[in-house]
């Protein structure tokens, strides 16, 4: 019998400079439902979270949103996920 792996897990990509504390952008893999992930992204949401930001499909399988470190996690576990990012504040100033 084999041992049971633990899951692997995506590292959140750190950005240099100005950032959203507490702020993510999650990238889906491709084919994931983005709708049906974020319903079971809510079922791991603590009091604070929120999804602030879904892109269009057309553009991204992906959204943005306020985590506690234990949603974070969360996302860092689960298969559907390719990859998540801090989310930076930019500016063209």
């Amino acid at each position: 019998m084999s041992e049971r792996q633990p899951p692997q897990l995506v590292e959140v990509r750190r950005v240099q400079g100005r950032k959203n504390e507490g702020s993510y952008i999650v990238h889906l893999k491709p084919g994931i439902d983005k709708a049906a992930h974020i319903e079971w992204l809510r079922g791991h949401f603590a009091e604070d979270d929120k999804i602030t930001f879904d892109y269009p499909a057309a553009f991204s399988n992906s959204f943005a949103g306020k985590f506690c470190q234990e949603t974070v996690d969360a996302l860092r576990a689960c298969p559907d996920v390719e990859s998540i990012s801090e989310d930076a504040v930019g500016s063209i100033f």
